[in-house]
């Protein structure tokens, strides 16, 4: 993220040592510009966790032009390979537009098999579609939202995979619609483990879509807010939304997000009154 993502990036840090009593936690901040008075207001909303500041450079990454609200920070997971500490064998890569409800250590321990990665298929792109852009075979593959996964760092450095998908945003930069994601599943296209769908809830879900998900735990383990209505912005409807509130006010950002981005109190009690009326449902163990 940068400087203009870490209010919400502290507010990710929060919502996950929040849920995780007791755990012991190293976060890999992956930044570009966020100055150190930032750096320790971020820190303190983590006292017990460790954080490591990881500026990532010019020289570290590629360039990667804007589009939209996606900006050279979505490569920087791609960095990892190199940028993790050699001590970092496993992982997990979250975006800093979610918001953690479950203790992060039962998806940290997933099963991920013989995979390198683990992650939640991306239920609004068309794996088809990609499978023939770019002459995959499809026989029931998946495309995956990259925004959260479970990493075998030491298998993806053994076989060099992330920086396998940095050549290929570097070879296909404009051509590709999401960037670092689609080449991550072009990379992983046939070998990336199903998580719980649970664990990055995108949008909302009528009670027959979460049964077809198959959450396996009771409720959301994490909410990702895709797209770009996000639940900080004035006049912007998200479903979970008031999570995000909930969360950032616990932090010290929560009136300066506010005020950067024209939230007033009655719009608050707006969100605050639609997330009763119309509360997403949760979901029921299997």
């Amino acid at each position: 993220f940068d400087a203009k993502y870490a209010p919400h990036a502290a507010t990710v840090v929060s919502s996950i040592v929040r849920n995780a009593p007791g755990a012991r936690i190293r976060f890999l901040m992956l930044h570009a510009d966020v100055d150190a008075a930032t750096q320790s207001r971020v820190a303190a909303e983590a006292p017990e966790a460790e954080l490591v500041w990881i500026e990532v450079g010019e020289n570290d990454l590629p360039a990667y032009a804007t589009r939209g609200h996606l900006n050279r920070t979505v490569l920087f997971r791609l960095g990892l390979e190199a940028l993790a500490p050699a001590d970092c064998t496993r992982l997990l890569y979250i975006d800093a537009d979610t918001i953690v409800l479950g203790d992060a250590r039962e998806l940290w321990g997933a099963d991920l098999g013989e995979c390198a990665i683990g992650a939640v298929r991306d239920c609004y792109q068309d794996a088809a579609e990609f499978a023939a852009r770019w002459n995959l075979p499809h026989a029931g593959q998946h495309y995956f939202n990259a925004g959260v996964q479970v990493i075998d760092l030491a298998h993806v450095r053994r076989e060099r995979l992330f920086s396998k998908a940095l050549d290929f945003v570097v070879a296909n930069d404009e051509k590709l619609l999401f960037g670092d994601q689609d080449a991550l599943n072009y990379v992983f296209w046939g070998r990336w483990a199903p998580l719980d769908p649970a664990w990055n809830v995108q949008r909302y879900l009528s009670p027959n879509e979460i049964a077809a998900a198959g959450w396996e735990r009771a409720g959301p383990g994490l909410v990702h807010f895709i797209g770009t209505h996000k639940p900080w912005m004035a006049n912007v409807w998200h479903p979970w939304a008031w999570l995000y509130w909930e969360n950032v006010k616990r932090t010290s950002f929560a009136d300066e997000v506010a005020a950067a981005h024209g939230i007033d109190l009655y719009q608050l009690m707006r969100l605050r009154v639609r997330w009763w009326l119309r509360k997403p449902p949760t979901g029921k163990a299997r």
